[in-house]
């Protein structure tokens, strides 16, 4: 312990190197997000105009906490962890004149599904997420809207492996692989089938998604399937 002040110090030099080095990588890393902020902003709000929701601005922000002992940025003492100085949140404005507020707390669940695809569709060359699933996707949105989603989705399952579910036939005819989910009650206990169509039986499946079998139906049924195979084959 003869030496133990010298020691304290060259400890204390060396902490004050490494956070002088870390200072300097927050601080390129911040710029590199407020670069992709502002691209992502755009993308998100061009999708979000396909989805119907034209006048939707949104917006990512980063938010710099002061506190003792933090990181030396631009003369501030700044708070930091193993992401960076940088608390970031996702603000949305819904309607025109509402101002920006946090997504989580303002947008309905039909405003959140459309704004979690737009986002995922932008990001699907960054995103190394092998699968995604979207439940009920098409909550709070008509068959026009419900065509645009599956579209997005279709696009998205290019890269990644996308499980849909949904009771909106315009969406589902964008699908490559249909499966229909069941439930049975015997002796008591309830089970669930899942059980894969095509051809004709998915004809059938749309049509009944439609509200009937009838022929009409059926013909609906028939030209969402061309609608979507269309689509497809131009993007191919």
């Amino acid at each position: 312990v003869s030496n133990i002040e010298e020691q304290i110090e060259q400890v204390n030099n060396k902490i004050t190197e490494i956070k002088q080095l870390m200072a300097g990588k927050a601080q390129k890393l911040s710029q590199n997000r407020k670069i992709a902020a502002v691209k992502l902003s755009k993308g998100v709000e061009t999708n979000l105009n396909a989805l119907a929701m034209k006048n939707a601005r949104f917006s990512v922000t980063q938010i710099h906490n002061e506190v003792p002992g933090g990181l030396l940025v631009d003369g501030r003492i700044l708070q930091f962890d193993a992401t960076g100085i940088d608390k970031v949140e996702f603000l949305v404005e819904t309607n025109p004149g509402e101002g920006f507020k946090p997504l989580a707390k303002t947008a309905s669940g039909g405003e959140t599904s459309r704004l979690m695809l737009a986002i995922k569709h932008v990001l699907t060359q960054a995103d190394q997420i092998p699968t995604l699933v979207f439940d009920e996707i098409d909550q709070g949105i008509g068959g026009r809207v419900g065509a645009i989603v599956g579209e997005l989705l279709w696009h998205l399952g290019r890269e990644h492996q996308v499980l849909c579910v949904t009771h909106l036939p315009q969406l589902a005819a964008y699908a490559d692989h249909h499966l229909v989910v069941s439930k049975t009650q015997a002796d008591g206990r309830t089970s669930t089938q899942v059980t894969p169509v095509s051809g004709s039986t998915l004809k059938s499946e749309l049509a009944a998604m439609i509200g009937s079998t009838s022929e009409a139906s059926m013909q609906s049924a028939q030209e969402l399937i061309e609608l979507a195979s269309a689509f497809k084959s131009k993007i191919v």
